[in-house]
Order: structure tokens, then C-alpha cells, then sequence
């Protein structure tokens, strides 16, 4: 049983995407920039404020992402950490908030599978997106993060069962997905993001058949191409561009486009 794990896989790979809403200039924050994950996590610390160790939760849990952190668990308890102290810190800092349900979430994805079914993880991870999405409403990326969280679940679970299960809907998750990009379309890690996520669902909305499949297909094609027309604003967004490329590459070959979008959401290497 996989559903709890890559379905955090997937809703994570989107959130810790985004830019981090904090003050631009930081030293922190440019270090995240240019991908010196590390190097962002030393400084966030030693700066210690709010703003400061939400960045370098962001930092460390990008690393854990990107395959680049020795120890994956450990890792994502210490970014779960930091932000639990910024919050500590300042109640309602959104970055803080944002990265404690990014970091939540990656450390259920390193918990063993039944435990994080019986604890019922994926409703709390829907509750914090909630929770999130009421506080900060003018924040396109809540609505992201909910998109995912419906598609995601249909993904692993599918269709009928996680209706029934979850009360996740196709319709719901690209009606979230396209309320986000409504707000801001040019953002290419959430049209990468929307676009991975409905080439994955191909294989489970039955809702019209071939017909279905087809618009998912052709609505991704375009999201990808979006993302790779906009300027490159960081390393990470440098990286899933190139995620992107690839799968646009594949589209002629639709079994090898639905292993590497598994091995994307799954957090493998492509």
C-alpha cells in the first residue's frame, strides 16, 4: 500500500516548489535561490528569527526532495522542527506555516505505511491545507496544494475508492488546480505540477473514457509548454524544467511518460 506515502510524494513536490514568501533580499532567502540548500540551512539558523528558520526549513526540505539529503527521515523532522520553531516564534508567519505542512508531510512519507494509514494521515494533511487555505485565501498556492491532494489520492486509490474512502474527486482537484492558475498562469512549477498530475490520471478517471484521457493529455501538453516558455527563477524551478522537457519528450512513447511521472511522484530520480 503505497497511497499515504506517494500521495505526499506528490503534494510536496508542488508546495515546496513555490517561492518562499518571505523578504526577498535575505541571505538566506538567495542562497535557497541558487540552490546552496545547505549552506541556507546554516544561515537560517544562526539568524534565528522566524522568517529566518522558515527559510531554512524550506532549504533542508528541498534538499530532502531533491534526493540530496544523506538521510531523508532525519532530515525532514529537522525541517518539521524548524518550522514548529518559527511558529513558536510568530503564530501566524505564513512561510512557517506553509513549511510545516510541507515538512508534516515529508515526515509521513518516511513513516512506515500501515502506521501512517491507521493514523490517518492523509485527513490530517487535508485539514492543515485547509487550514491554510482559510487563513491565507488570496494565496494561489493553497489552492495548488488541494488540487493535488484530490488528484493524488485517485491517483493511488483510484477513482471509486477514494471518492468513497477520502472523498476525492477528479472534477474537484483540476477545478482547485485551475482556481490557482487562474490567479497566476505563468507559474511553471504548478503547471508542471497540474500537468504531471493529469498525465497520472489517465490511467483511473473512467468518467468518459477516451475522451477523458484525451483532454487530460492535451490540457498537460499545454501546461508544460507554459512552464517551459517562463524564465528560469531559481535552481529548483532550473530542475523540474527539466523534468518537464523530458516527459514532453516522451509523449510519443505513453508507457515510458507514465514511468517517469510514477518515478516524479514516487520522489525518484528521473
Amino acid at each position: 500500500m503505497r497511497l499515504v506515502n506517494s500521495f505526499f510524494a506528490m503534494v510536496l513536490t508542488g508546495v515546496l516548489s513555490f517561492s518562499a514568501i518571505a523578504q526577498p533580499y535575505s541571505e538566506t532567502h538567495k542562497l535557497i535561490q541558487s540552490g546552496s540548500y545547505s549552506a541556507a540551512v546554516k544561515s537560517g539558523q544562526a539568524l534565528n528569527t522566524a522568517n529566518s528558520l522558515s527559510l531554512a526549513s524550506e532549504a533542508l526540505a528541498r534538499k530532502v526532495m531533491l534526493g540530496e539529503a544523506e538521510n531523508p527521515k532525519a532530515s525532514a523532522v529537522m525541517a518539521r522542527n524548524l518550522a514548529g520553531k518559527a511558529l513558536d516564534m510568530e503564530p501566524n508567519h505564513q512561510n512557517a506555516r506553509l513549511q510545516f505542512v510541507v515538512t508534516d508531510g515529508f515526515v509521513a512519507r518516511y513513516t512506515n505505511d500501515v502506521t501512517a494509514w491507521f493514523k490517518k494521515l492523509p485527513q490530517k494533511s487535508l485539514e492543515l491545507i485547509q487550514s491554510y487555505r482559510n487563513d491565507f485565501p488570496d494565496d494561489p498556492k493553497g489552492d495548488a496544494l488541494m488540487g493535488a491532494w484530490h488528484l493524488e489520492i485517485i491517483r493511488k486509490a483510484g477513482e471509486e475508492s477514494a471518492e468513497r474512502w477520502f472523498g476525492a474527486r477528479a472534477d474537484y482537484g483540476k477545478a482547485f488546480f485551475e482556481k490557482s492558475l487562474h490567479q497566476d498562469p505563468a507559474d511553471p512549477i504548478v503547471n508542471i505540477n497540474y500537468a504531471f498530475a493529469l498525465i497520472a490520471l489517465v490511467e483511473e478517471e473512467k468518467d468518459g473514457e477516451g475522451q477523458a484521457k484525451s483532454q487530460n493529455l492535451r490540457r498537460a501538453r499545454t501546461l508544460i509548454e507554459t512552464a517551459l516558455n517562463a524564465p528560469p527563477s531559481d535552481d529548483l524551478t532550473k530542475k523540474m524544467q527539466i523534468k518537464a522537457a523530458k516527459a514532453l519528450g516522451l509523449y510519443e512513447s505513453p508507457e515510458e511518460l507514465t514511468i517517469l511521472v510514477d518515478a516524479f511522484f514516487e520522489g525518484n530520480e528521473l
